[in-house]
């Protein structure tokens, strides 16, 4: 009697089997949703000027900085984000090399978690879970933007890799490896200093198991290498500032949640586990985020491994620590937890071991990824804020020549003028502080399609100023319209045969 064939949809494990092509379709999925139309597609407001004008005076003023950007409360973080986006700004000199060395980061994040993954919970999970990073929305939207928190997802894989790696090996690299990660962790974001609480619970169990104690301090001595190597070029810049952005910090976490109720901060838990969840699944609801977390407590009941654990401490702990913030929590501060919904549901897909039910969960994924790409920004008309600062700032130099001048923006999007800063200072121009009394003409950028009348304009007596510095201050300063600049003309911002925005010019009286 001849044996029946089973047909089985797990992947194959010969040298080039069906999971190595999925895995290759992926990253090719993840890369084109990331570099297709790019510079068009790409945001580049304040926080992406801040960053070129650091790179542009790294190679060509010689200017190796010491500290990185500064938070929204002041503190100025580590350098490392200025060190990793280095070489984009070398192979092409400009925002867009930049904008896509950082996209090719993120296709990198959708490889390395496939690996974490399928070490283990196997590749048909990897390739689901990798899937759904590669083109959920948000992230692919993130994943194009100059701006260091968006590098967190990143380092944090890359943290769980070094993990899972190291409990089925032990290795003294990996462990300064894991301490060097934790490094550029803290320096991109500090709300990342959860990693390092992670790494103290991971080498304990790991002494547990192996019933080693001395390797605790084994770990902590090569984690405290890789950490402080690292760290070295920013604690040189606290050391010299008397460590004010660490004690600043310090402040931070020490006094968060005091005058905030349990009941709020609960709510402030589920709304931002919702978020986070809804990076993974777009379009998720409170009540159905609830349900999954209930859904995850029942499932770690019956599956209590230690990898399950990790996930709902590192998920547990990070949301609410941030729960406990009294400030706004902006979606880019959750950043540290994005993996985990991820890792979560790779566990999940892992435990289905009747062909049906795997089946099906091949079936979901299928249509949540389908959802995502329908909602994927590629075929949207996009910002072109590249194209429109670049082209705003050509115009005006080439009017102005060599004559001092200064200028403003309305109705703008950034909170800050450092877009145009950099490309004034990349074309060889250089606006006179807006302060000053030393330039005879002043220009008012504004930079949407529905500017106002000029007519309008020179009804005000003031207008306020717009951020000028790295880090804005709660004021600045207001020009005095009507008392000290009369109107001189208007004229369309033009960029590839489109009208962008509008520039408005005065001459002082």
């Amino acid at each position: 009697m001849a044996k029946k064939t089973r047909v089985s949809i797990i992947p194959k494990t010969n040298r080039f089997g069906s999971a190595d092509l999925g895995i290759v379709v992926i990253v090719l999925a993840a890369t084109f949703l990331r570099v297709f139309r790019l510079d068009t597609l790409t945001e580049f407001l304040g926080d992406q000027g801040r960053t070129m004008l650091v790179l542009y005076d790294m190679v060509h003023r010689g200017v190796v900085p010491l500290s990185g950007p500064t938070t929204l409360s002041g503190q100025h973080l580590g350098p490392f984000f200025y060190y990793l986006i280095l070489p984009g700004y070398l192979l092409s000199g400009g925002p867009v090399g930049v904008s896509l060395w950082v996209a090719l980061l993120g296709v990198l994040a959708t490889y390395i978690l496939y690996k974490a993954v399928s070490i283990i919970y196997g590749r048909l999970p990897a390739l689901l879970v990798s899937a759904l990073y590669a083109v959920a929305p948000a992230i692919v939207t993130q994943d194009r933007i100059i701006w260091e928190p968006n590098l967190v997802p990143l380092f944090a894989i890359l943290f769980a890799w070094l993990l899972i790696q190291q409990h089925h090996r032990i290795s003294f690299r990996r462990v300064i490896a894991q301490g060097a990660v934790c490094g550029v962790l803290v320096q991109l974001h500090y709300p990342n200093v959860i990693f390092i609480a992670l790494l103290a619970i991971v080498s304990f169990g790991h002494s547990l198991r192996l019933r080693r104690w001395r390797y605790v301090w084994q770990a902590m001595l090569g984690w405290l290498i890789g950490f402080l190597f690292v760290m070295l070029p920013f604690l040189v810049y606290e050391y010299t500032h008397q460590f004010s952005d660490i004690s600043a910090i310090a402040g931070v976490f020490v006094h968060a949640g005091e005058s905030m109720g349990k009941r709020e901060m609960l709510m402030h838990a589920w709304d931002y586990s919702n978020r986070v969840i809804g990076k993974m699944l777009p379009g998720i609801t409170a009540p159905v985020t609830l349900v999954l977390i209930a859904g995850w407590c029942v499932f770690l009941i019956g599956h209590f491994t230690s990898w399950n654990m990790l996930w709902s401490v590192w998920f547990a702990v990070g949301i609410m620590a941030m729960a406990r913030y009294n400030g706004v929590v902006y979606d880019h501060y959750l950043n540290f937890l994005l993996p985990v919904p991820f890792f979560m549901a790779g566990s999940v897909l892992s435990s289905l071991r009747a062909t049906w039910l795997r089946t099906g969960a091949v079936a979901a994924v299928c249509l949540v990824i389908g959802v995502q790409l329908m909602h994927t920004d590629i075929f949207s008309p996009g910002s072109s804020d590249i194209r429109r600062v670049s082209a705003t700032s050509k115009q005006i130099l080439a009017e102005i020549g060599a004559s001092p001048f200064s200028f403003t923006l309305i109705d703008s999007r950034s909170f800050s003028d450092l877009h145009y800063r950099y490309y004034f200072r990349a074309m060889g121009g250089a606006p006179v502080p807006v302060t000053s009394a030393s330039y005879q003409r002043l220009y008012v950028i504004c930079d949407t399609k529905s500017c106002p009348q000029a007519a309008t304009l020179t009804q005000k007596t003031e207008l306020p100023v717009v951020c000028y510095d790295e880090h804005c201050a709660e004021f600045y300063p207001t020009i005095p319209l009507a008392r000290s600049w009369r109107f001189d003309h208007e004229e369309p911002i033009h960029s590839e045969g489109m009208t962008v925005g509008t520039l408005y010019m005065f001459r002082r009286r």
